[in-house]
Order: structure tokens, then C-alpha cells, then sequence
């Protein structure tokens, strides 16, 4: 088995020196539960059906265990426990129940679970779907004056086409041409619809 990766880019903050990368697995798809029965199957003498039972019978300990103030530990996998958040404009005196909800689960592998990894067959690949074509700022604002010449309105997925950057690259270009008074969203939030403000 080998896993796949990639070099990226961390965003270049000002003031530092060299641009620095990161890898990041180039991940195939996704295992579903369909996956996992018949996988397990075949390595023991459960039936499908059985695995079901199991997971089903898993998830929901983890949940009883969890909501009971427990942490779980499962042999060879894990330990699992609940974080948390708090509403922080919210003073200690007037916070109640309402102010605090349940943020994640956490979940800490068992050592002998990583201790597998040690051995690892990594192999670099190119996942050009991930990074970002390289250009000016000024190329930038080229391609924008070009497509508002013919477009109204710009959401981030046209954005990302018309510039060739990822998601995150385009949330934070956006973000910028925001701030400087380049776009401007005339939608909501979670929805933004940008307009060219220079014509």
C-alpha cells in the first residue's frame, strides 16, 4: 500500500523570509460503511450483517458513554472525548447552559495505531486539482475588468475558474479585493455575490 501526497504552499505572510510547504495526503475517496462491512468480512467470519450490528452498536455507546461524561478507550484504535465551546461574550456570572455546546468529539489514536505508520510507503504525486495557478496582481485585476465587461455579478466559484485558484487561495484574494474596495458583496455572508467597483 502506498500513501499518495503532495507539496503546497503555506500562504506567504509579510515580513517573512522563504515560503515554506506542507503535504498534505492526496485522498482517493471515501470508505463507506458498505466498504467497511464487506472489507471485514472477508477477513473474519462475521456476516455483513453482523459488522452492521456492531457499528451500530459502537456508535451508539460512544454516544451513551459520551453524553454520561465518559471518555472511551477501544484497544488498538483509540481514545475518544468530548470538547466543548462557550459563548465568550457571555461574562462568567451570566452564562448559563444555553451559552456552552458540545464543539467536536476528540479522538486520540492508540500508539500501536500509529507506531504502523512508522513504516509507511510514501509516494509523492501532482494533484493539480488542489493548487493554484501563479499569477500577478496585476493579472489579477485584468481578469477581473475583463469578466465584469460582460458579467454583472461574480460568486467565488467564478472567481476561482477565471484565476485558476483553489478554494482557499480565492477566499482569501477575495477577502482582499474586499478590503480594498475592488468588490464589494451585495448578498449575505454565506452567500456572497460580489460587484466590480471600479468601472
Amino acid at each position: 500500500m502506498e500513501i499518495e501526497y503532495d507539496l503546497y504552499e503555506n500562504p506567504v505572510n509579510e515580513g517573512t523570509g522563504s515560503q515554506k510547504l506542507h503535504a498534505k495526503v492526496v485522498t482517493k475517496d471515501v470508505i463507506t460503511t458498505k466498504n467497511l462491512r464487506e472489507n471485514i468480512t472477508r477477513k473474519c467470519t462475521a456476516t455483513p450483517a453482523d459488522v452492521a450490528a456492531v457499528l451500530t452498536a459502537i456508535s451508539d455507546e460512544l454516544y451513551d458513554a459520551l453524553s454520561d461524561g465518559y471518555s472511551v478507550h477501544i484497544d488498538g484504535l483509540g481514545y475518544f472525548s468530548l470538547s466543548l465551546s462557550c459563548n465568550s461574550e457571555e461574562g462568567s456570572v451570566n452564562m448559563d447552559n444555553a451559552d456552552v455546546r458540545v464543539r467536536r468529539i476528540k479522538f486520540v489514536p492508540e500508539k500501536v495505531l500509529m507506531d504502523k505508520f512508522e513504516t509507511a510507503n510514501l509516494v509523492r504525486v501532482k494533484d493539480s486539482s488542489r493548487h493554484s495557478e501563479k499569477i500577478t496582481d496585476e493579472e489579477v485585476m485584468k481578469r477581473l475588468k475583463n469578466y465584469f465587461s460582460e458579467n454583472e455579478y461574480m460568486q467565488r466559484k467564478d472567481f476561482e475558474r477565471l484565476m485558476g485558484f483553489n478554494l482557499s487561495k480565492s477566499s482569501r484574494y477575495i477577502k482582499h479585493l474586499v478590503d480594498s474596495g475592488v468588490l464589494k458583496n451585495i448578498a449575505s455572508k454565506y452567500h456572497p455575490v460580489y460587484i466590480y467597483l471600479l468601472k
